[in-house]
């Protein structure tokens, strides 16, 4: 538990000293944090963070782990009081694991919600499954980031001026490769644009269509030449393009790429290793073994969305 503690300590800068209490309750929730602990600790930590975050926004919601007394907890917490709050898990929950850590844009774009609802849908399918069935051709379980990322399909030190020239190359990729229509392929990508950037922060952008007449899914990895601008909640520029197509109507599709996407692209450690890759090789090679971030849970212990708990001064805007 102790190497737990560090761990996300080092992960999210957090050190141990108190703050002031008037900069305490100025900071904004952003920082989503899920453990996994006995049911009978839920009410006793939630009374504990009702006092810690007193005059702060946060939220915790509940959700039960089918045939255990156990339950996976999500946590929306302000990015100064996560040190507490595993504190808190600690002394009342010794046994609690930690799982999955989002770094929450303080003004999340609609991108950011895309992946917090497809991992939670993500999360309850999979609770509803007993055992993992053998894969079968063109079933939604195999198709993942890893199993459809080919190198091919990654395009390093891309000259890409802006939006629209990147729009308009994976237009021109995939009536190349696959057969259709380039301006199908960019308006997609426009009218899904159009209802919120999908620019997460932190340099990362997930464009995603369905796409009527394509058969399979899709998946390319982009790495400008030069970052580009994207309208992300942080301002950043983006310089990792993760871009995501289904066939017209595959929600069931669409919804488990973009919790994979979830998956990978909030671990900070599997973006660093990603910039580290220089070849097509090398980010399908990671891709393919990076696995889940540390400590995600297993598919066995994904929860069936059950109850939400609110507490703090506001309820959470994000719907994980």
């Amino acid at each position: 538990m102790t190497k737990t503690r560090a761990i996300l300590r080092a992960i999210f800068g957090i050190h141990q000293h108190h703050e002031p209490a008037t900069r305490r309750r100025a900071a904004s929730r952003s920082v989503m944090m899920r453990v996994t602990l006995d049911a009978q600790h839920v009410t006793p930590l939630r009374r504990a963070l009702t006092r810690d975050c007193a005059g702060q926004p946060w939220t915790i919601r509940i959700a039960t782990l089918p045939h255990t007394e156990r339950v996976q907890l999500s946590l929306y917490l302000p990015k100064d009081a996560v040190n507490g709050a595993i504190q808190q898990v600690t002394r009342i929950a010794p046994a609690a694991q930690f799982g999955h850590l989002f770094e929450i844009p303080d003004t999340p774009t609609d991108g950011w919600r895309d992946l917090l609802r497809a991992t939670s849908w993500a999360q309850a399918a999979s609770a509803l499954r007993p055992a993992k069935p053998a894969a079968k051709a063109g079933d939604d379980e195999v198709d993942t980031l890893d199993r459809l990322l080919s190198a091919r399909n990654v395009l390093l030190d891309a000259d890409i001026a802006d939006r629209d020239v990147l729009f308009a190359q994976l237009g021109a990729f995939c009536e190349s490769r696959y057969g259709v229509p380039a301006s199908r392929v960019i308006d997609g990508l426009n009218s899904r644009e159009a209802l919120g950037s999908t620019g997460l922060g932190q340099g990362v952008a997930v464009p995603h269509s369905q796409i009527a007449g394509l058969f399979s899914a899709v998946v390319l990895y982009v790495r400008p030449r030069v970052p580009l601008d994207f309208d992300a909640p942080d301002a950043r520029p983006v310089s990792d393009v993760i871009a995501l197509f289904v066939p017209e109507g595959a929600n069931t599709m669409h919804l488990n790429l973009l919790a994979d996407v979830a998956q990978r692209f909030c671990d900070q450690h599997f973006r660093q290793r990603l910039h580290e890759c220089g070849s097509a090789g090398e980010v399908c090679r990671l891709f393919a073994n990076a696995g889940e971030p540390s400590g995600a849970p297993s598919p066995s212990q994904s929860p069936v969305p059950h109850a939400a708990a609110r507490g703090g001064a506001s309820s959470a805007q994000l719907r994980a």
